[in-house]
């Protein structure tokens, strides 16, 4: 009996070790595919300046899919990262319009006016214990009114100006736009602080079984609340990018990039439940999001059919991640 049984462990090892790599390595192959497939079948998809266009396009869900990913690892949800990015960007540049401050501190307040409204979301949902859906709904709603009565105070559009912004939005460093050279040093910092500190650890540990986090002396209420903080200054800093890739601020910006941040987070792997995901694969995600748009971009297909294709990711990711938490319980 003990021969057959290790015998059998045997021949399951394989097929575990093609589920394995499968996992570490599922989304990059996926990327690899659609680029192959994609440069088969349109002549003007891989080239220098379509690579460059989309990593600019990428470049803003990205940075605001680093905080969604610690929202997402600590079991939580932020759906007002859209209305963060409008109401940022609306204050920093209305302060340059007006000449309030110069470029550089009124970029800084924009960004952590950003913040405080991740302190209030956190405050809300950790110590006044409302649902993180309520909360952030209410705040998405909210936060956009703000930024668009920031707006209508100037008229509804504000002007972006500043030699910053131009040189965001032009500049290239080794023939990468300074948009994803800025993606690139966020999510190094995100690994960094996720993989080799203790506040990372945490952030799994809450994720994963917060009352155990909390035997252990975890301050849970203390880490959450500085996560959103931390996915708030994300969507400040994606303000600024959004500022620098337009010529002028309008009330619909940000609006649907808090789902395009989720699908990012989905798609790299990090579970809804919270407790297991990568960082570095998110960035994954929101490359295979930016493919396949770009694609449809270029072969002409309607913004609508492409928001559409989103949501059905959305779902599908969410399935797949569900049959995976039910085949690891089982």
């Amino acid at each position: 009996m003990a021969v057959i049984q290790q015998e059998q462990a045997l021949q399951a090892q394989p097929g575990e070790r093609i589920r394995e790599w499968l996992n570490q390595f599922g989304t990059v192959l996926v990327a690899l595919v659609l680029i192959a497939i994609f440069s088969l079948t349109t002549d003007h998809f891989f080239t220098l300046q379509n690579a460059q266009n989309i990593l600019r396009q990428i470049a803003i869900p990205a940075i605001v899919a680093i905080g969604m990913t610690m929202v997402i690892l600590i079991g939580g949800i932020d759906l007002s990262v859209g209305s963060v990015v409008l109401f940022s960007s609306a204050a920093m540049n209305s302060l340059i319009f007006n000449g309030v401050l110069p470029t550089g501190p009124a970029i800084v307040a924009g960004i952590l006016a950003a913040g405080l409204i991740g302190l209030i979301n956190g405050v809300l949902i950790e110590k006044v214990k409302i649902s993180p859906v309520i909360v952030t709904l209410g705040t998405m709603v909210a936060v956009r009114g703000l930024g668009q009565m920031i707006l209508w105070i100037n008229n509804s559009w504000l002007w972006v100006r500043g030699p910053i912004f131009s040189a965001i939005k032009a500049d290239t460093w080794l023939s990468l736009p300074i948009p994803a050279v800025i993606m690139v040093a966020l999510y190094v910092v995100a690994w960094v602080i996720l993989t080799q500190t203790p506040f990372g650890r945490r952030i799994y540990a809450i994720g994963g079984n917060q009352r155990a986090a909390e035997l252990c002396g975890v301050n849970t209420t203390r880490d959450k609340i500085l996560v959103y903080v931390l996915c708030s200054l994300g969507a400040g800093i994606g303000g600024l990018l959004m500022s620098a890739r337009l010529s002028a601020i309008s009330p619909g910006v940000g609006q649907g990039l808090e789902f395009d941040a989720i699908t990012a987070v989905i798609l790299g792997g990090t579970s809804l439940a919270g407790g297991k995901g990568r960082v570095e694969k998110t960035i994954i995600g929101a490359l295979i999001v930016g493919l396949i748009l770009n694609y449809m971009t270029i072969k002409g297909i309607s913004a609508h059919y492409q928001r559409a294709v989103t949501g059905f990711i959305i779902l599908g990711a969410a399935l797949l991640d569900q049959l995976s938490r039910a085949r690891s319980e089982s």
